[in-house]
């Protein structure tokens, strides 16, 4: 039942509506306990409305702490919208189905139906826990008192999220045992536990539900569903009056890697490991099911000797037009799919006769797929390096290629247009990417087939003050609303912007780190620790940290060091929060959504301007790309990827109205640099200097610290 008739009110304006319910008597007030509506919040709200009512598209950029789940919820409520909203992890998932949705639901005298979808890795299937169970095959020695607890919950789990049981952390080694991926669902055709399955259940929900709550890969995956069903309503959302991008900054880099293919050496491996455990389980008598597998690990294992021979190493992450002898990778390659290919011969073979034989067969053809577009690719460039070779033999001697192949033009260019294909050399593998240089059409042509209104909103969506990027990037038109509302922090008085005397980051990132830590030292004594340091590589973390430690034990300091790697990100944060004085060193995982609020966070140290590494094949190719059409790729790309990762860094520092802290960054082009003036535009209007001492002032007398400072900056 609606508590409040006059915000329900047909002949009242949907703008007139949201006015009121934010209004200082409304329903927020009155009902919601500490609740103050901001002016920004509720621009940020009445703009929704009106792309809601006209099915339009906004952008939002609302600084920290606008409110910015009430400013879009309230419209969607107050107007009964059916709405998808869409984050980018987790805990902003759960915090809008467990706390904002209901909150606001009963301000409003609601009763909304809401679901929160995740992907069907996060909840229990009830096939893979009781093969568990049979098989005894477990990861650890404590595991078998994990699965005690996984079975106990669920059996009375309505939702089987595996996140609502505490007792096994979400990162502990025995989930993917017991959950499902894909790749292995045995679907509804095969699975006895079909009926009772959570996934399914989840996603049930979510069709019958006015909210639901997704991730941005999810959301795409529902979306691309529907484009290939036949009659363009099969997916796993309801249609939408409104979709909601929170977290949007994000929603280019995931959407780019969900519109690009790629396989791994290390999924040949896995498909013929699971063969082997699965073949000699039910079938020992339908192929020599480790011999195939040995077979393949083999040949994947002369594949990535092949790819150490040619000069790539673990890190590496290349254009395979930049590596010179890629065409030798061809014998080797073709070798590893033979071997997988016999594989999937073993697989037809016994085709029927075991359901999880047969869904591992079904992820063995996507995988195959791939090898064979890379088989025809890596033809290609062997005969173009032979004609190349050829031409240059022709030059020097005419004569020698009387009895050989003629010259061809044949591309080493991937088949498909705007593709950059690309290699990764990880530690347990080989990646092979085609990488999509432009998401924007394909995502422009999926919101037009969906329709309504839609709502992008972040904390940093613009390059000071310009959208042009973002709106170029997710395909929208330049005159499509863009509004930015600055957090409503007094950042003036809240925190200090220290710019160090350093030399400008050159080559050399190891020296560069230790310029850092020495100019960050005294500032770390002053603060108690409390610090995080936001590196700009993994090579950078790991000599800051070294660093780090030899000092804290060379001053006996007390202050724990947590490194990034030494446990799962989110036990890290944590363990950061439950200490109170840690220093912690992480690179660009940690630069986002991360918030520790209160004293446990009072410096925030970035090593420098996060430009892309000017070696990454996409950037690189997307750079060549605006270069060829005319534009300038430094200020059209390069500057606005950096600055819009430069405001998430520093969106660490100040989470609420009453965090203090300094926001430090060893990078002297923002003084010395003509663009640096962009970007300090964008960052948070800290009182600014270049002094140690007035940096270390700000945590040993806060009292006195703006006595006689005006508001014009130093830097």
């Amino acid at each position: 039942m609606k508590d409040e008739p006059l915000l329900f009110d047909p002949k009242r304006s949907l703008a007139d509506r949201v006015a009121a319910t934010f209004a200082p008597n409304g329903p927020l007030a009155r009902k919601t306990q500490g609740f103050s509506a901001r002016a920004g919040q509720v621009e940020f709200a009445l703009a929704a409305a009106e792309a809601l009512e006209k099915k339009g598209t906004l952008i939002a950029e609302a600084g920290t702490g606008t409110g910015k789940t009430f400013a879009y919820l309230t419209p969607a409520l107050l107007s009964g919208a059916t709405v998808i909203i869409s984050t980018a992890g987790k805990p902003l998932q759960d915090q809008l189905f467990k706390k904002d949705i209901p909150i606001l639901s009963r301000a409003l005298g609601l009763n909304v139906r809401a679901a929160v979808l995740k992907g069907r890795s996060n909840y229990v299937c009830l096939h893979r826990l009781k093969r568990v169970r049979e098989e005894g095959l477990l990861p650890e020695r404590d595991s078998y008192e994990k699965l005690r607890k996984i079975e106990r919950f669920a059996e009375i789990t309505k939702t089987g999220d595996k996140a609502e049981l505490t007792d096994v952390p979400e990162t502990d080694r025995l989930w993917p045992y017991v959950t499902s991926t894909r790749e292995n669902c045995l679907g509804s055709e095969r699975c006895p536990h079909y009926e009772e399955c959570f996934v399914k259940l989840a996603r049930e929900k979510a069709l019958e539900s006015q909210i639901v709550v997704v991730n941005h890969h999810l959301y795409l995956s529902s979306m691309a569903m529907k484009r290939q069903s036949e009659n363009k309503i099969d997916g796993m959302l309801p249609a939408a009056q409104l979709t909601v991008f929170d977290e949007a900054h994000q929603l280019p880099q995931i959407a780019t890697d969900f519109f690009g293919t790629k396989f791994s050496t290390y999924q040949l491996q896995d498909i013929a490991s699971e063969a082997r455990q699965y073949g000699e389980a039910y079938l020992r008598d339908g192929a020599k099911w480790s011999n195939l597998y040995d077979d393949v690990v083999k040949h994947v294992y002369d594949l990535r000797l092949a790819v150490m021979e040619i000069g790539l190493v673990e890190g590496d992450r290349k254009s395979v037009q930049t590596i010179e002898r890629f065409h030798e990778l061809r014998a080797p390659f073709n070798e590893a799919v033979k071997a997988f290919e016999r594989l999937g011969n073993a697989f037809e073979a016994n085709k029927g006769r075991n359901d999880e034989v047969d869904t591992l067969y079904e992820y063995w053809k996507t995988v195959y797929a791939e090898c064979e577009r890379w088989q025809k690719f890596l033809k290609k460039a062997e005969k173009a390096e032979k004609a190349q070779q050829n031409a240059k033999a022709e030059s020097e001697n005419p004569a020698s290629l009387s009895e050989t192949e003629p010259a061809t033009d044949a591309p080493a260019d991937g088949p498909s247009k705007g593709m950059i294909r690309w290699v990764e050399v990880l530690q347990n593998g080989v990646r092979f990417n085609e990488t999509p240089l432009s998401f924007s059409n394909e995502f422009r042509e999926m919101r037009e087939a969906e329709g309504g209104a839609w709502v992008f909103t972040s904390a940093t969506l613009s390059a000071g003050g310009n959208f042009k990027h973002y709106l170029m990037e997710v395909g929208l038109p330049p005159e499509t609303p863009a509004h930015s509302w600055e957090s409503p922090f007094v950042y003036w008085e809240q925190g200090c912007f220290y710019l160090p005397n350093l030399p400008a980051p050159a080559n050399n990132t190891l020296e560069h780190a230790g310029r850092v830590v020495e100019a960050a030292w005294p500032l770390i004594n002053a603060a108690g620790g409390r610090t995080f340091v936001l590196c700009t590589s993994l090579a950078a973390v790991n000599r800051a940290a070294d660093l780090l430690e030899a000092k804290l034990k060379a001053n006996r300091s007390p202050w724990p060091l947590l490194v990034q790697g030494e446990m799962p990100r989110a036990t890290l944060i944590e363990e950061f929060r439950r200490r109170g004085n840690a220093i912690l060193v992480g690179s660009m995982s940690f630069w986002e959504g991360v918030d520790v609020r209160g004293d446990a966070l009072s410096l925030v140290v970035i090593d420098k301007i996060p430009f892309a590494p000017p070696d990454d094949p996409i950037t690189t190719a997307r750079c060549d790309a605006i270069r060829a059409s005319g534009g300038n790729p430094f200020f059209e790309y390069s500057l606005p990827e950096a600055i819009i990762a430069l405001k998430q860094g520093a969106g660490r520092l100040i989470r609420s109205e009453t965090d203090r802290g300094v926001l430090m960054l060893c990078d002297s082009r923002v003084a010395e640099k003509p663009y640096g003036k962009r970007i300090l535009k964008s960052l948070p209007d800290f009182y600014r200097t270049r002094r140690a001492e007035k940096a270390i002032e700000f945590f040993l007398n806060p009292t006195a610290y703006y006595e006689g400072l005006d508001r014009k900056s130093v830097v």
